[in-house]
């Protein structure tokens, strides 16, 4: 009968198992008493600081846009009308990016080199040679201008980004004289150029427009409340009440804003459980710190736990003082009342069927999880075990409720580099995380007829840091 302390081992590993979790809605039968939920729990907050290296980006935004604009047929003039043909050249420096809360600027020198033609038209014929000038052909200098084009960004509300973009500064530094008609040319071409660079804006702006309106943006927005599988573990809804996003920095080459979030997530081996079809919350402006202070409601039905122990442990040997036990079938249930049973059907050198069950005790205050009133029954066909289990009841009681506490801060504590190194990895192949955790605390645990309902608080930081390079940017070009 020695076995029965290393059943009760497996029996508390399992028992911190099952009270990890949560699912679908208990069917209350007339014997069983009224279902019972534990408290509500907090708003929970969960901020993350993102971090993107940004120099890829830019340098892929400088190479995407062409560094020289010529007239059409350059080198060659264009005739625009009967009496007016021109010709120019327009050769951009790289691009000096900038974003200060939101607002972004971009700023380059332009040298350009112009050239014109007049001559006298009548009846659409030219009748008069060409009068010609030019700024920055032959020995002269090109002419330089500087210009600064801001694009403020704004996220409103119904998740989508608006911008207003124009130009900002265009500053002539050389004037342009020619000798067409003793001209100051300088005013005329800074006003063309001022023309371009506005109808680039718009274009830009009815650009940010086109995206806001994709049909994939429109069907996340439309979407609401999600869903989503976490691994084999069961499934996570965040109920967000609100999303808050911070404001865009750039700091040398690395852009800084940060996500927020508040709402009421929830977890469940039921997928269906989860489902609120709530719409998602308007966006706010607000930055955040990095911290993730965060409660958890987990809902978790038996035939879930059954099923994952079972995988788990299902035909697996254990050895106990010199003999062998192999686990065939484990069964967890509860009751209405805050009882729960296990039921380990075993074989080896000795058979039969351990039932175990208890009413969990949680002391919050020290991460315990004890079974004080925890009891014992085998069913056996063996008649030295049936011998055996009326002698030595005592013995097993004893040794069963000696077992029967669960230090789940040690056990959390042993487990924290695991945990941590979830919230240190990559992401997507450019996308990574960082973070720390500072501690996670069972707060509530309440066995029901068909699920145990668990809830977690988990405090830490975590940082979202994007290190896009050129070549998987060239890719999704």
């Amino acid at each position: 009968m020695k076995f029965f302390p290393g059943i009760c081992c497996i029996f508390s590993t399992l028992f911190f198992l099952a009270s990890c979790g949560s699912s679908k809605k208990a069917v209350t039968s007339p014997a069983e008493p009224p279902a019972r939920l534990l408290p509500a729990l907090p708003v929970s907050q969960i901020n993350i600081p993102v971090k993107v290296y940004m120099k890829p980006l830019l340098n892929l935004m400088d190479s995407m846009t062409a560094k020289e604009f010529t007239s059409e047929k350059w080198p060659n003039y264009l005739q625009s009308s009967c009496d007016f043909r021109y010709k120019y050249r327009f050769v951009r420096s790289p691009f000096v990016f900038t974003c200060i809360n939101n607002k972004v600027n971009i700023g380059f020198r332009g040298n350009y080199q112009i050239a014109g033609s007049r001559c006298v038209c009548a009846f659409d014929k030219q009748v008069s040679p060409w009068v010609s000038g030019s700024c920055g052909f032959g020995d002269e200098a090109l002419r330089r201008v500087d210009l600064n084009i801001s694009s403020l960004l704004n996220l409103q509300p119904n998740h989508q980004v608006m911008t207003i973009t124009r130009l900002e500064t265009l500053k002539p530094i050389d004037k342009c004289q020619v000798t067409l008609l003793q001209n100051d040319m300088t005013a005329e071409i800074m006003d063309s150029i001022k023309a371009s660079v506005e109808s680039y804006c718009t274009t830009f702006d009815n650009f940010v427009q086109a995206i806001n309106n994709n049909d994939l943006l429109k069907q996340w927005r439309s979407g609401g409340s999600r869903v989503m599988p976490i691994s084999h573990y069961g499934f996570l809804n965040l109920n967000p009440s609100m999303l808050r996003v911070g404001r865009f920095n750039v700091n040398r080459d690395t852009l800084y804003f940060s996500l927020g979030f508040q709402g009421m997530p929830q977890f469940s081996s039921d997928s269906n459980r989860l489902v609120t079809r709530a719409p998602l919350p308007p966006i706010t402006n607000a930055d955040n710190n990095g911290i993730i202070s965060t409660y958890l409601n987990a809902v978790y039905e038996y035939k879930f736990f059954n099923k994952l122990l079972n995988d788990s442990l299902s035909n697996k040997p254990f050895e106990v003082e010199g003999r062998t036990f192999v686990i065939k079938d484990i069964n967890i249930r509860g009751s209405n009342d805050g009882k729960i049973a296990v039921d380990v059907s075993f074989t080896g050198n000795r058979k039969g069927v351990l039932h175990l069950s208890g009413t969990p005790v949680l002391d919050t205050a020290r991460q315990f999880l004890s079974m004080p009133d925890i009891s014992f029954a085998l069913d056996t066909k063996d008649i030295l075990v049936n011998i055996a289990k009326g002698m030595f009841r005592k013995r097993i009681m004893k040794e069963l409720q000696g077992k029967s506490v669960l230090d789940i801060a040690a056990l959390i504590q042993k487990n924290k580099p695991l945990i941590e190194a979830r919230l240190n990895q990559p992401v997507t192949a450019w996308m990574s995380t960082a973070g720390q955790l500072e501690s996670v605390k069972v707060v509530g645990l309440l066995p029901q007829k068909d699920y145990i309902q668990v809830q977690v608080y988990i405090k830490g930081s975590i940082v979202l840091i994007g290190r896009p390079s050129a070549n998987l940017l060239s890719m999704k070009r």
